[in-house]
C-alpha cells in the first residue's frame, strides 16, 4: 500500500510538472464576449476580434510602426456611389497619424480625394471646424459638420476627444443628407471606439 502511495504520488507530481513546463511560458488569457485579455507587463490589454475595415487593412502595419498614439479604424466603411478602386495611403508620427482615400493614387486634388482619417495627440476642435455635436457610445462627446461648399467644397467630417487625442474622420459619399451623413459617420466612429487600439 506504501508502495502504491508513493507511485501515486509521483505521477500526480509529473504530470504537474509536465502542465506547468508545457504551459507555465504562455501568458495567462481570458475570453469573454469575444475579447481577449492578455496580461503583459503587469497591465492588462484587451484586444477585440472586430475587423479592420478591409480598405485599411494594408495601411495598418505601416501606421503601427510610426505612431505609439492609438489607432482607431472603423470595422467598415460606409462609402457608397463608387464602383472605383480606393486607393489608400498613410503616415505615422510621435503626436499621431493620417490615412487618406482617393480614387486616384499619389491624389492631390480635391476632384479625386475622398477623405481621410486622422489622429493628434493633444489635438482639439478647429474654430469654426464643426456645427453641431453628436453623442457617440461611452458617453463620448463628438462633433459633426455635414457637406459644405464655398470657395471649394469640403466633405462631411466628425471629430471626438479619447484619451487625450483628437481623432477625426472626413468622407464623401456617406449619404444624401446632413441627418444619413451625421448617422453614418457617427456608426463609424462608434465602430472605431468599441474596438478599441488596432
Amino acid at each position: 500500500m506504501l508502495i502504491m502511495s508513493i507511485v501515486v504520488r509521483l505521477e500526480k507530481t509529473v504530470l504537474l510538472a509536465s502542465f506547468i513546463v508545457l504551459f507555465g511560458s504562455l501568458q495567462p488569457m481570458v475570453k469573454a464576449f469575444e475579447r481577449q485579455i492578455y496580461l503583459a507587463n503587469d497591465e492588462l490589454v484587451a484586444q477585440n476580434s472586430a475587423p479592420v475595415a478591409a480598405e485599411l487593412q494594408e495601411i495598418l502595419p505601416k501606421i503601427q510602426q510610426q505612431t505609439q498614439v492609438p489607432i482607431l479604424l472603423p470595422s467598415k466603411l460606409l462609402i457608397t456611389g463608387t464602383d472605383n478602386k480606393i486607393h489608400v495611403d498613410g503616415k505615422g508620427t510621435s503626436v499621431g497619424y493620417e490615412i487618406t482615400l482617393a480614387f486616384e493614387p499619389n491624389c492631390t486634388a480635391n476632384a479625386c480625394s475622398i477623405g481621410y482619417i486622422s489622429a493628434e495627440k493633444g489635438g482639439k476642435p478647429l474654430e469654426d471646424e464643426f456645427s453641431r455635436q453628436v453623442s457617440l457610445v461611452q458617453d463620448i462627446k463628438g462633433y459633426f459638420r455635414p457637406f459644405t461648399c464655398g470657395a471649394s467644397c469640403a466633405p462631411p467630417i466628425i471629430g471626438w476627444e479619447y484619451k487625450g487625442v483628437f481623432y477625426r474622420m472626413a468622407f464623401k459619399g456617406v449619404g444624401q443628407s446632413p441627418e444619413i451623413e451625421g448617422e453614418n459617420l457617427a456608426k463609424m466612429a462608434n465602430s472605431a471606439i468599441e474596438a478599441g487600439a488596432r
